[in-house]
């Protein structure tokens, strides 16, 4: 069993459990279906319309509340677990071992032998290259976001009892929105669905707990979760559309013997 095997499968079993205990709400489950093929037809418009519906209400009505809720109720164990799952939406956690990934991959092709290899390594390169790419693009939006609104942070409500946006501004304290981890995970797990689709489940599943971890530790409000999510998603969607038009396929291929 492969060291990706060894961590995703305990999260496939759970998103498995949890898939058999829906089976029961027959209804529900027809109306869900239904909207989940529909987005899956269209992903890009349909995670657009959520993230719109979501943000707004998270805006207009969540955000603050959920806020002071969480600050009072999330202590003990349960904070302790989320403020260690909430670090694998660090970037960097990502965006060094693909990189690093791709580049091996890349300069193992200027040495290979044969066209074919050549042309293996070039689309080995892709797998980790994707996901690079998918994070850095995104990252660098989410990043300018943040400065552009300027939103403050949980921990002003908290300490000032107010809830501003400064435009134009550096600095942790107002550099809300969107949630650069929430960013950095959906991106990186939704690429990596895309490159080794048969753990897409569990992928989704922890990309939804460590963007959920930052309003849980408020250190986010819900709306900014909700944007660093769509915005993940969309930007690699789009790359993948991108990449699909010139030809390149992201999915993973493992090395055949006699291709050195």
């Amino acid at each position: 069993m492969s060291l990706l095997d060894t961590m995703l499968l305990p999260l496939e079993r759970i998103a498995i459990a949890i898939g058999a205990r829906w089976q029961k709400f027959s209804h529900v489950r027809t109306a869900v279906s239904g909207q989940w093929n529909r987005t899956l037809r269209s992903p890009m418009v349909w995670v657009s319309l959520y993230a719109l519906v979501l943000g707004g209400l998270g805006v207009a009505v969540l955000d603050e509340p959920l806020a002071l809720l969480f600050k009072e109720t999330v202590s003990g164990d349960f904070e302790g677990f989320l403020k260690i799952v909430t670090e694998l939406g660090i970037a960097g956690l990502w965006l060094i071992p693909t990189g690093v990934l791709c580049l091996i991959f890349l300069l193992a092709r200027r040495v290979a032998v044969s066209p074919a290899a050549r042309e293996r390594f070039t689309r080995l390169a892709w797998a980790p290259g994707f996901v690079f790419l998918s994070m850095a693009v995104s990252g660098l939006i989410a990043d300018l976001l943040k400065f552009l609104i300027g939103r403050s942070r949980p921990q002003m409500l908290f300490d000032q009892g107010i809830a501003t946006y400064t435009p134009f501004s550096h600095g942790w304290a107002v550099n809300s929105f969107p949630s650069g981890h929430s960013q950095a995970i959906f991106a990186a797990m939704v690429a990596l669905a895309l490159v080794f689709p048969r753990y897409d489940r569990a992928y989704i599943a922890l990309a939804i707990l460590v963007a959920s971890s930052r309003v849980f530790t408020t250190v986010h409000y819900f709306s900014d979760v909700v944007a660093g999510a769509w915005l993940g998603i969309f930007v690699t969607l789009a790359l993948a559309k991108l990449l699909a038009l010139r030809g390149v396929d992201v999915r993973y291929r493992p090395l055949r013997e006699g291709t050195w």
